[in-house]
Formats: structure tokens, C-alpha cells, sequence
């Protein structure tokens, strides 16, 4: 959910710098599922932390980054690399790894702060 909400605040900084065109969407449909895939990917990934946490380098805090980073590449590079390659998506290509990048480190810090083995 903190992810989620930093995902927005800062897909809300890039878009009124102009980084990128605001959605033709309400905010509140954006939110809405901003707060839906949050939890659901926060499930998903966090049992995937806990399945792989003797793997993931460092400890505590640093660890639950290290993790974020690892989802911000595989999840956002690799798609907004497939956006912008594939489909010539700049803009959303950007939104993506921009937001993501945000998003994930949040998450990855609060889960680091949680999660304690």
C-alpha cells in the first residue's frame, strides 16, 4: 500500500513536470487501481521475498532494497524496455520505469523494515 501511494505521488510529480501527458482517465479509477494491484503484487512478491530471503544480499532495511531493485529491473526495465521497443510507447515507457522505480524502493524499504527473520 506505502508503494502504491508512493507510485502515485511521484506519478503525479512526473506528469505535472511534464515528463509525460496526464492519463485521459479519472484519478480516482487510477487510484482505485493503484490500491487493488498494490496488494495484490504485494502479496506476490512478498512471499517471494520470504521463499528467497537468504538469497537476497545485505540485512534488514538494505536487504528489503536490495529486493525492490531487484523487482524495479526484472519488472519495469524489462517492460518499459518491451514498451518502447516493441510498441513505440515512449511516454508510458517512461511513466513506467520512472513511477516503478519509486514504487518498488518503498516497497522494498518498508518490507526490509518488517520483515524480520
Amino acid at each position: 500500500m506505502v508503494g502504491a501511494i508512493a507510485g502515485f505521488v511521484f506519478g503525479a510529480i512526473g506528469s505535472s513536470i511534464g515528463l509525460y501527458k496526464s492519463p485521459p482517465v479519472p484519478i480516482a479509477n487510477i487510484v482505485a487501481t493503484m490500491i487493488v494491484l498494490a496488494m495484490i503484487l504485494g502479496a506476490v512478491f512478498g512471499a517471494i521475498y520470504l521463499k528467497f530471503y537468504d538469497l537476497v544480499p545485505g540485512k534488514g532495511v538494505s536487504k528489503g532494497l536490495y529486493f525492490g531493485l531487484m523487482i524495479w529491473l526484472i519488472k519495469n526495465i524489462a517492460g518499459g524496455a518491451d514498451e518502447a521497443l516493441l510498441f513505440l510507447e515512449i511516454p508510458s515507457a517512461i511513466r513506467l520505469i520512472f513511477v516503478g522505480f519509486f514504487l518498488w524502493v518503498t516497497y522494498g524499504f518498508v518490507l526490509g523494515a518488517l520483515y524480520k527473520k
